[in-house]
């Protein structure tokens, strides 16, 4: 049944929706505004400040070694290997350490960060000085690039004074014997 069309309609429930909004606009004024997709830079800043963490360690390993080299003399292993790497490791450790608490970036996955990148400088630095001899003649000298050149396998990992070599090189690769059968691929159609 409809009311007479005389009368007008009754405006309590429209006044009671106004109250429960004029109740409920200070706690949804309070709530955050939510954004659908997120910001690239905020969402970029992380992986690429760990990527630079990671780099500032191996760069305090150069720094390390350079500063070693041109203050001590000496090869990339020294007399005694192991004494070497934890020279190499607490000076890059201090040197980075320095670099992040003056750019002011904290953090532990940082500080990880840098760790990962001074234990694989310590151990790739050789492959640096084989893909660039001329480089590192340069910043070090000509005969101490030739000894890493002729003590170091190229592909390798040094640890503890000991190359283990993780990829081949070239003359290795075709060295293989090349009578070996190769699989037969079969072919649809």
């Amino acid at each position: 049944m409809s009311s007479p069309q005389g009368r007008a309609p009754s405006n309590g429930f429209q006044n009671r929706l106004n109250r429960v909004a004029a109740q409920r606009a200070p706690g949804d004024a309070a709530k955050p505004t939510v954004e659908v997709l997120p910001d690239w830079k905020a969402n970029i800043k992380q992986p690429v400040t760990l990527i630079a963490a990671g780099l500032s360690g191996m760069l305090a390993v150069f720094i390390a070694r350079f500063l070693r080299f041109h203050l001590m003399g000496g090869t990339l292993a020294g007399d005694n290997p192991d004494v070497t790497m934890i020279i190499d490791g607490g000076i890059a450790i201090a040197c980075a350490f320095l670099v992040f608490h003056f750019l002011n970036i904290k953090g532990h996955s940082f500080k990880a960060a840098q760790i990962v990148g001074i234990v694989a400088m310590i151990g790739l630095m050789h492959n640096f000085v084989h893909a660039a001899p001329g480089a590192f003649g340069l910043l070090f000298s000509e005969a101490w690039t030739e000894d890493i050149v002729n003590y170091s396998e190229p592909g390798s990992i040094y640890i503890r004074g000991s190359y283990i070599v993780v990829l081949p090189s070239a003359d290795d690769v075709a060295d293989e014997p090349e009578d070996q059968a190769l699989p037969k691929v079969r072919r649809m159609g």
